[in-house]
């Protein structure tokens, strides 16, 4: 069985695999699947650490990682599409309208709204919180990867003139932590990490996700095309 990959991808074995040559079916081992699977169903998700986790379900309700496995998940009020947190517990996010908003942890209805209009946000920080392209990932030590509507990828340098250089490959979506936690997931669902060398940039990651949350220590946690959670236990 042979994967090929697109410019700029390297790609290892899937976690799960199935060639059918002669009737013959060939399954890569479940101990491979480095990802644990979380209770419960959303659309976006996004983590600034190990302890600031959010995600947003398919009816936009928000909800906020409690720590605990067995009990993963507290309704937060309010209603967003998509959401940032960040390694400092900064979360912004974005309704079905546009709006944006942050939120205060105030008792009651804690956001507040900020002036503007996003589709998308990711936050890094309190002071690194751009909004911009199809797909945005913004890290707490500064770096900000984007994504364009045609799937190229794009790193912000800050230089004047154009501030963003083009890196090979294709990618729906990307999430940034910090500047060696980058991840994306390509237009099938496949799943790739930077590996922090601009002339062989990404590798294959096992499994098939539509959306990633890297954290600048490390953490990442992915949701799949039918909303499952799952959290990344590789290396």
């Amino acid at each position: 069985m042979k994967f090929s990959a697109p410019l700029g991808f390297t790609t290892v074995v899937p976690f799960l695999a199935l060639c059918a040559t002669q009737n013959t079916a060939v399954k890569v081992s479940s101990s491979a699947i480095p990802w644990v699977k979380i209770d419960g169903q959303l659309n976006r998700i996004s983590a600034g650490s190990s302890t600031n986790v959010w995600g947003v379900a398919a009816n936009d309700e928000i909800f906020r990682y409690t720590g605990d496995d067995s009990n993963p998940w507290v309704q937060i009020p309010g209603a967003l599409t998509d959401i940032g947190a960040g390694a400092d517990g900064t979360v912004w996010g974005v309704s079905s309208i546009g709006d944006i908003w942050r939120y205060t942890g105030d008792e009651g209805f804690p956001w507040v709204k900020i002036n503007g209009q996003l589709n998308r946000i990711s936050v890094g920080s309190s002071t690194n919180i751009p909004g911009a392209l199809t797909d945005i990932g913004a890290g707490a030590d500064g770096t900000v990867w984007g994504v364009s509507s045609i799937g190229d990828i794009w790193r912000y340098t800050g230089d004047e003139g154009f501030p963003w250089v083009k890196i090979n490959g294709q990618l729906d979506q990307i999430s940034v932590g910090s500047s060696t936690s980058v991840w994306g997931v390509a237009p099938n669902d496949e799943i790739f990490r930077y590996t922090g060398d601009d002339s062989s940039p990404w590798v294959q990651i096992p499994g098939a996700l539509t959306d990633t949350g890297a954290g600048a220590d490390g953490t990442v946690w992915g949701v799949s095309s039918i909303g499952e959670i799952w959290r990344w236990i590789g290396d």
